[in-house]
């Protein structure tokens, strides 16, 4: 081979040399230069973009624990579930705050369908709603006072469409109203509970927990308890835990000397034990570490609850009655002139017969 062909064939291996070392080394390590630069460059940006943040780190997490706050205190207006027995309490309840004058004929409770999904809380957190539509008697005043109650109810409600008869001779309204109810069920959403002491197996869960009798038809249902605001064992006042006068609850078996009393601005539990001892009836009725014990003569155990209308926002207190009745004797309690929109009686767990005029 002569010089000059290997002088030819020295320079192509150069050039194959110098191309593949551009191929393969020089370009992909500009690239990847190129790359890290441009992702230096992004990452800085970033990063200047996060140190300003970091500046207003304790504002910001001051804001977020704001927003879950004020997110929380939102879902506070819905229940975290419409279980049928809640509202069929719920409806029970409506009777029982218009003192039996405004009665329900019927109720539907369809299944509840989902209609919104809230995120970018943590979790979802799915909104159900349901229709409940009822058929009702009572008066005119009743119908306006029910809506005022649906509005001003612990959980947000509303009425879809209401339809009045009005029997004017009689002021007697008839008709049915369709409820719409809401809930957010989550994470962290706990279902409100059934607070009632009643034995699996009982006729009638609205007369009596254990031991409650079969026959609900009582000598006070014809004037619906009205008696009992004159004749009675054990009296509970309810007003305003901000008036001068007397405190908000006081529950008494006579003169002063047996009054049990609080003037708590919050829910007060009232609790009544009622019980046999030597041949002889008595009830014990205590708040907190108060109590008074009194001998019971009759042959049935009356209660009288003179309740009254709230004077203001800030006049929050309850009265929440709890009846361990221990005899065979029946308990009856009258509740007169409760607020209709925020009633201050509230009755709690039922032990043997008692009914709630």
């Amino acid at each position: 081979m002569s010089k000059s062909n290997i002088k030819v064939i020295i320079v192509l291996l150069c050039l194959v040399i110098a191309g593949g070392t551009y191929l393969y080394v020089y370009k992909p390590n500009k690239e990847a230069t190129d790359s890290a630069k441009s992702e230096t460059e992004s990452l800085e940006v970033k990063l200047a973009d996060l140190q300003e943040k970091n500046k207003h780190r304790d504002e910001y997490i001051e804001m977020t624990e704001q927003y879950y706050a004020d997110f929380n205190e939102v879902v506070k207006d819905f229940p975290a579930t419409l279980d049928n027995e809640l509202t069929v309490m719920f409806i029970k309840g409506i009777e029982d705050n218009f003192n039996q004058e405004f009665l329900i004929g019927n109720a539907s409770m369809p299944v509840p369908s989902e209609f919104y999904t809230l995120g970018g809380v943590d979790s979802s957190y799915q909104c159900y709603q349901r229709s409940v539509p009822i058929t009702y008697t009572g008066n005119y005043e009743n119908v306006k006072q029910f809506m005022e109650y649906i509005m001003n109810y612990k959980y947000r409600m509303n009425i879809a469409s209401i339809n009045i008869s009005y029997d004017a001779e009689n002021d007697v309204a008839t008709g049915s109203i369709n409820m719409n109810q809401y809930c957010v069920f989550g994470e962290g959403r706990t279902p409100d509970t059934l607070d009632l002491d009643v034995e699996l197996g009982v006729d009638n869960l609205f007369i009596g927990g254990e031991g409650a009798a079969t026959n609900t038809n009582f000598a006070y249902d014809a004037d619906n308890g009205a008696v009992i605001k004159t004749t009675n064992d054990i009296k509970i006042v309810l007003s305003s835990a901000n008036n001068d006068s007397a405190d908000g609850v006081v529950v008494a078996a006579g003169n002063d000397s047996t009054n049990v009393s609080s003037n708590s601005q919050g829910e007060v539990s009232i609790n009544l034990d009622i019980f046999a001892e030597d041949g002889k009836n008595y009830a014990t009725y205590s708040i907190d570490d108060k109590n008074y014990t009194v001998e019971l003569t009759g042959n049935d155990v009356k209660i009288y609850v003179a309740s009254s209308k709230r004077t203001d926002a800030d006049d929050k207190n309850v009265a929440k009655l709890n009846i361990n009745n221990k005899t065979d004797r029946s308990v009856f309690v009258k509740v007169d002139d409760d607020d209709a929109t925020s009633p201050r009686f509230k009755m709690g767990s039922k032990t043997g017969t008692v009914k709630v005029y």
